[in-house]
């Protein structure tokens, strides 16, 4: 049998979808047999590469595609994570100040975001956040994500240039790398591994893209409709042994 390499999103799909996700126990024991029958598991992730250790260590997986296609991580050392583009990151910084969006930048790894607005009102973020108004955005090393407060309408007052960004709440975007398909080509390339063995799934907004371009992309039963239109195989849910009925099915595990 050939050696697939195979990379899994981590919320809606090793994740169930009840409150705080967990990984059921056919997950766990489809991923044991995949690795005993040779191939290769990884978790392919928009998740922060400190945020997404934890799930993987979890799963019991120590390769990672963080960060949206920029992060790698290869048997839980990081190889590297790169920032966003500066110039255009700090334009549309600048943006948000001119037009009073409150926004919070990620300068690193870290469970920690940073502002410089005094007036930051509440917004939906995973992590501490740290007003400072004495930042200036142009000095600072380098710029990972940005998470700005705003509805379609004001979205639509910023240039996002050609930054990626999702849109997971209706009152909040995220200027964050959006192609974990990039990340995926990179890990087996450096594996020396064969891109036509590469098989993905994923639920998402952010899953569409490696969906679309993987030789072989899998969606969850539970997935949006985006994702099952570039799908090339739709399992069962996630909470019902969705990632075991679909390696059976291709013959991966017994």
């Amino acid at each position: 049998m050939e050696r697939k390499y195979i990379f899994f999103d981590i919320d809606g799909t090793l994740l169930d979808d009840n409150p705080g996700g967990k990984i059921l126990e056919s997950t766990y024991r489809t991923l044991d047999k995949l690795k005993e029958n040779g191939h290769f598991v990884a978790i392919a992730t928009g998740r922060a590469q400190y945020m997404a250790m934890d799930a993987a260590k979890e799963a019991h997986i120590d390769c990672l595609v963080t960060d949206g296609g920029n992060g790698i991580t290869l048997h839980n050392e990081l190889q590297y994570i790169k920032p966003i583009d500066f110039v255009q990151a700090n334009r549309v910084i600048d943006q948000c100040i001119e037009h009073h969006l409150p926004f919070a930048v990620a300068l690193g790894n870290e469970a920690v975001l940073y502002t410089n607005q005094s007036d930051q009102k509440d917004q939906k973020l995973p992590v501490k956040l740290v007003v400072d108004e004495s930042i200036d955005f142009h000095q600072v090393k380098e710029i990972y994500k940005v998470f700005i407060e705003c509805g379609e309408q004001e979205e639509k007052l910023l240039d996002l240039g050609t930054l990626e960004y999702m849109r997971y709440f209706k009152g909040q975007i995220i200027i964050e790398p959006a192609d974990k398909y990039k990340g995926i080509l990179e890990m087996v390339h450096l594996l020396k591994g064969n891109e036509k063995d590469i098989v993905v799934f994923g639920d998402g907004l952010n899953d569409i893209s490696m969906i679309d371009q993987a030789p072989l992309g899998i969606a969850m039963g539970n997935a949006i409709d985006e994702v099952k239109a570039v799908a090339n195989f739709i399992t069962k849910r996630n909470d019902d042994d969705g990632i075991e009925y679909a390696c059976r099915y291709f013959g991966w595990i017994d």
